[in-house]
């Protein structure tokens, strides 16, 4: 009775690598790295041609077509890799029988929970803080010093125009704190000018708010990525030689088509600079390749196929990471692109081209996720 009992805790705790071919193991490293940064830099590329040419309907399509591609290959990375792995993963027999048999989903429902809970309280964040800056320019403008120095060179007045109050209304050349723009200055017969930054206030609050909130969302996305991306790579590197050329190809295709849809979201974030937008870039084209310089260095003790430990990182991590891209790809990229975004009044034509875009990706991911 001794003797099985032995024989299954060996299994559960020792994998064998037979035949592993460490030189094309180190290679293919650097083939997924090159693979990884053209996919991700490949939409920043785009961007920056269509930006040097004029803008054009073929433009605003192609970009169409890059961006709801890439949600759509994030949907299918969610719905059709990640969350069937980790239900494997749950499901394998060493780690013993779950009390629980919806742990994925609750894990992957934690997911979407705790990245709404981040959004919504940076959202908050963001907007205590512009609050804050508008309410002490409103008092900033309400306690206006006398300014007897500015001179028709400084503020050009045109004739003042009667009103029923006797009060006369200009424009100036004043610039506010946000937006650098014309503001209006309103004339009393004194010295005192009022600075009116209500319109220009609201429409740049609106905007910086919004943008803020894109950062946001897209930094939750990189780390759903990257939690992925790591067991990916990890993965690869100690698959058996008789089952690691397929997966290598659909890991390579994984890349490119996930990166490209990273890549996307890049470039939708306008209001993050070049060197951050690089910095994304060259973060996602890094972390398989390390993820499977992890899983060199650590084959001849790795236990990741029956490691009840092991297996219990994996798929929790899995879940986690298909929570966060669920939230992200169904309500950052497709609710909000097709409900208050650019596709929100799109013609006919070009919305039926981006949902078909949409299924595209989300059909190839799933092509993979088969062929897996």
């Amino acid at each position: 009775m001794d003797s099985p009992a032995m024989d299954i805790k060996l299994d559960c705790t020792s994998t064998n690598l037979d035949n592993y071919n460490l030189p094309l193991r180190i290679g293919s490293v650097f083939i997924v790295l090159a693979a990884s940064a053209f996919a991700v830099f490949l939409p920043l590329a785009i961007q920056r041609l269509l930006k040097s040419g004029t803008k054009s309907v073929t433009t605003e399509w192609i970009l169409v077509i890059i961006k709801q591609f890439g949600a759509g290959v994030i949907v299918a990375t969610a719905f059709i890799h990640l969350l069937p792995d980790a239900f494997e993963t749950f499901g394998n027999s060493c780690i013993g029988e779950l009390s629980f048999d919806a742990w994925p989903g609750a894990i992957a429902m934690i997911g979407v929970l705790a990245t709404f809970s981040i959004e919504n309280i940076g959202h908050r964040i963001v907007s205590e803080r512009i609050k804050h800056v508008k309410a002490r320019l409103a008092k900033d403008a309400a306690s206006e010093p006398l300014l007897p120095t500015i001179t028709e060179d400084t503020v050009e007045m045109p004739p003042p125009k009667p009103v029923a109050n006797g009060h006369s209304h200009g424009h100036g050349n004043i610039q506010n704190f946000f937006t650098h723009s014309e503001t209006h200055v309103h004339s009393h017969g004194h010295t005192l000018f009022e600075l009116d930054r209500s319109s220009d206030d609201s429409i740049t609050i609106t905007k910086e708010l919004s943008e803020s909130i894109d950062r946001l969302s897209l930094y939750v996305l990189e780390a759903g990525i990257v939690f992925h991306s790591v067991l990916i790579g990890v993965t690869l590197s100690v698959t058996q030689a008789s089952g690691w050329p397929s997966l290598f190809i659909v890991v390579l295709f994984h890349q490119i088509f996930e990166g490209m849809a990273l890549g996307t979201r890049i470039i939708d974030v306008t209001s993050l600079s070049q060197k951050r937008k690089y910095t994304l870039c060259i973060c996602f084209c890094m972390i398989t390749p390390l993820g499977m310089a992890i899983g060199i260095l650590a084959r001849s003790n790795y236990a990741g196929e029956s490691s009840p430990v092991a297996l219990w990182a994996m798929g929790t991590l899995n879940s986690l990471s298909a929570g966060i891209l669920l939230w992200v790809s169904l309500v950052e990229l497709l609710a909000e692109e097709w409900m208050h975004g650019d596709l929100h009044e799109a013609s006919a034509p070009l919305s039926l081209l981006g949902f078909l875009s949409v299924v595209l990706g989300a059909a190839l991911m799933s092509m993979l996720g088969n062929w897996a």
